[in-house]
């Protein structure tokens, strides 16, 4: 009797894969075959929530633990403090699995208290081999002694502290809790941290190969001591406390460049992160880090609703770009005098500007004067530029509307559509070979125009 699955196995695999979890574990008991590739489907990405869920994955790989263990990829935890004898079941599973485990994605969310019901969960956790991504949510005193306890190959790591765990520590920059993983890692995330490094913590500690620092934090930080932490660093999204516009006042300005001089300073003096192929964040954030040097791709976003405040980030967004040699930018702009003031800077500082793309989020009620001078900036910026590439996109929240009685919605929409402005730029510079203009409104998109196909793509985490 022939016992093997009348269906060949490509067919089996797309049937298993339309299944849920529940319907696979049912089918593994009918036949060998089966129970082997059940595992494949079930364990490719684990979630236990609570106890119960612990008690039957452990069971399930007890049953035969060093052939399920190759199949677990994304593990998730979002249990939270646990009994004895669900920790205790947890943990003996761990320190069996943890030599051979290899993980594509571990990802602890509530750390803090599954922790604190059995600290030998620490050490458990510790062990695991291999994973490519860690992350770690809402730490806290535990969760930052399990991340300086690690021993196993992990290249990604994301720390977001944006919720605070039970205990939160001093130094909840990336830097400290990370420092056993240094050899490894080539990419940082850390996500309202504070990141001030207490004086002489982390004078040693170095990440040699991490190219991609990723950097939320509510506090100033020491550019230097960051330079020297990750001295190959290539990519740097940065947002500090300083993103609200609305409050970004004089005062606060003189207070930041007091900051930014200092670390202007220290980079000289120390040394450290002159060349980046992507850099992003605010203007007024990236300013107070003191950076000079040279930018492949610049993306960032600036725009206020008063006119005082557009002033004081305008002149932020000129000392910046005076300090960085950029070739490519990509800027999301609200508001069309923001625009204007970006590309006059720009005419006047980035004259070998190489790639301009703006995602321009336009009022519905502005003035159709602001409006129009920012277009003939754009068709003059254009004309006179160095661009071998072209990319806009007017987004209108809503229905344009007539504001100060010198024009009206139609008119105002067709200065803004692609074709007409199209014509513009293409009579100004002729040998630009490579535009993209789109018109947006009400989130549908109302017009396009193509020409090229040489136009770069968004930088990774590019928001629009």
């Amino acid at each position: 009797m022939d016992l093997r699955p009348a269906l060949n196995y490509d067919v089996l695999h797309i049937v298993m894969s339309l299944l849920s979890k529940r319907e696979v574990f049912s089918m593994m008991g009918t036949c060998k075959t089966l129970y082997r590739e059940g595992p494949k489907f079930l364990l490719h990405e684990v979630t236990l929530k609570d106890e119960h869920d612990i008690r039957f994955f452990t069971q399930f790989m007890a049953a035969d633990l060093y052939h399920r263990i190759r199949y677990l990829s994304i593990f998730t935890f979002e249990c939270g403090r646990l009994y004895a004898e669900a920790a205790l079941l947890l943990r003996g599973f761990l320190e069996s699995a943890a030599p051979v485990l290899r993980l594509h994605h571990l990802r602890l969310l509530d750390p803090e208290a599954m922790l604190s019901s059995d600290l030998g969960l620490i050490q458990a956790f510790s062990r695991i081999v291999y994973m490519v991504t860690l992350t770690v949510r809402m730490p806290g005193r535990l969760s930052f002694d399990l991340l300086s306890k690690m021993s196993g190959f992990v290249q990604i790591a994301i720390v977001d502290c944006k919720k605070r765990g039970a205990e939160p520590v001093e130094d909840n920059n990336p830097i400290l809790p990370l420092c056993s993983l240094r050899n490894t890692l080539i990419e940082v995330s850390a996500y309202g941290v504070k990141a001030h490094i207490t004086p002489g913590r982390g004078a040693d500690i170095v990440f040699p190969h991490v190219r991609k620092l990723r950097l939320q934090t509510y506090s100033a930080i020491d550019s230097a001591e960051y330079a020297r932490a990750f001295p190959n660093l290539v990519s740097l999204y940065f947002l500090g406390r300083r993103s609200a516009y609305r409050g970004f006042d004089e005062e606060d300005r003189e207070e930041l460049g007091v900051h930014r001089e200092r670390n202007r300073t220290s980079l000289r003096e120390r040394g450290g992160w002159s060349t980046w192929e992507h850099l992003e964040g605010t203007p007024i954030d990236l300013w107070g880090l003191g950076l000079q040097g040279t930018v492949e791709k610049l993306t960032s976003f600036m725009g206020a609703i008063d006119e005082d405040h557009q002033a004081i980030i305008a002149g932020v967004f000129e000392e910046l770009m005076r300090d960085i040699h950029v070739k490519q930018i990509h800027l999301g702009i609200f508001m069309s005098r923001a625009v204007r003031d970006a590309l006059r800077i720009l005419s006047r500082i980035s004259r070998d500007l190489e790639h301009l793309d703006l995602h321009v989020l336009v009022d519905p009620e502005e003035p159709l004067a602001d409006i129009t001078g920012m277009l003939d900036t754009l068709v003059e910026y254009v004309g006179r530029g160095s661009l071998r590439s072209l990319d806009v996109a007017f987004s209108c929240g809503d229905v344009l509307v007539e504001i100060d009685g010198t024009g009206s919605p139609d008119e105002c929409k067709c200065m803004l559509h692609p074709d007409s402005l199209a014509v513009r730029i293409q009579n100004c510079a002729p040998s630009l070979r490579d535009i993209s203009l789109e018109l947006w409104v009400a989130e549908k998109k109302v017009g396009m125009f193509h020409k090229g196909d040489q136009i770069p793509q968004y930088p990774e985490g590019w928001p629009w």
